[in-house]
């Protein structure tokens, strides 16, 4: 596979894993007591984004057998989901509390309490375009 039908598919994937887990959380309803299904569908959706981002940033970089509008497109829009992702990351915490009549599911959970999960995403496409940058000068 090129590297071009390479990023096309991060991105079909991406997409394709925010829309499932979408789906999970309206097939699969959480309860006051039972917060699997919203969990998973909150892992499934970051996961999702992440490749999305990733692949787009990773293609606007790396393909050369494209359009310029194009090329720039896909960077533009990488960076505006890796600056949407990194600023919405502080409010995916799970904020459990500590007593009283409150329970969990009306705090709202979004996500695994992980913020900076994006650090890993931009990391390793950085580490992508490196060695794709590095094979083409050697080869």
């Amino acid at each position: 596979m090129e590297n071009k039908d390479l990023i096309i598919l991060g991105i079909v994937v991406g997409i394709g894993l925010f829309f499932v887990g979408a789906i999970i959380s309206n097939v699969f309803p959480s309860s006051e007591t039972n917060l699997v299904s919203y969990k998973v569908s909150a892992v499934v959706k970051l996961l999702g984004l992440g490749v999305l981002t990733t692949s787009m940033l990773v293609g606007g970089v790396v393909i050369e057998e494209i359009d310029k509008n194009l090329k720039t497109l896909l960077l533009l829009l990488g960076l505006i989901f890796l600056i949407i992702y990194s600023i919405a990351s502080p409010a995916l915490e799970w904020k459990l509390p500590s007593g009283g009549n409150v329970t969990a599911y009306e705090t709202h959970p979004t996500g695994y309490g992980v913020p900076g999960f994006e650090v890993l995403f931009s990391v390793l496409a950085i580490f992508a375009v490196a060695l794709i940058i590095r094979k083409r000068s050697v080869g």
